[in-house]
């Protein structure tokens, strides 16, 4: 009986340690290319009382995905002005695809600060996580203006 009992208990503990392995898979790597479309209807902004843009000021937005020309999920978007003098902003976003999602957090000045960079029309958000198949991803996201209501999104998977 005592054999059985550790017979059974060194199974389980192998089976633990074989099912801990697959639930603790790598992170995703490798890139992706979508296209985010403007859905018009989603476009909602928080005026902070000003009549120009002032901080706190929240801009909020969906986006359609596609990848290779098929749709590919939602983009749910918030950007906050932070610093209207430069005009500062910082960004939020949310890319649900079919397996997973991707969480991504940016800034950008659409102004030149002393000492500081160029703004550029290029964007770049960090990769700060997600669920479902990119569960512990990170890497960057450049955002890149291909017409007046769309981007194409670099996702850029780190190893």
């Amino acid at each position: 009986m005592l054999k059985r009992f550790f017979a059974l208990a060194g199974l389980a503990a192998v089976l633990a340690t074989g099912l801990w392995a697959v639930l603790a898979e790598a992170a995703p790597e490798g890139s992706i290319t979508l296209l985010a479309k403007l859905d018009p209807h989603s476009l909602t902004t928080s005026k902070g009382g000003h009549k120009r843009r002032s901080p706190g000021e929240t801009i909020v937005f969906s986006t359609a995905l596609s990848r290779n020309g098929r749709p590919a999920g939602r983009g749910e978007f918030v950007q906050t002005i932070v610093d209207p003098r430069f005009r500062g902003v910082s960004f939020r976003a949310d890319l649900l695809l079919p397996t997973g999602t991707i969480e991504l957090l940016g800034s950008g000045l659409s102004k030149r600060p002393p000492g500081g960079a160029a703004p550029s029309s290029e964007a770049e958000m960090a990769i700060a996580g997600g669920t479902g198949d990119y569960a512990g991803a990170s890497g960057t996201v450049r955002l890149t203006p291909v017409g007046r209501s769309t981007q194409r999104l670099e996702v850029d998977l780190a190893k």
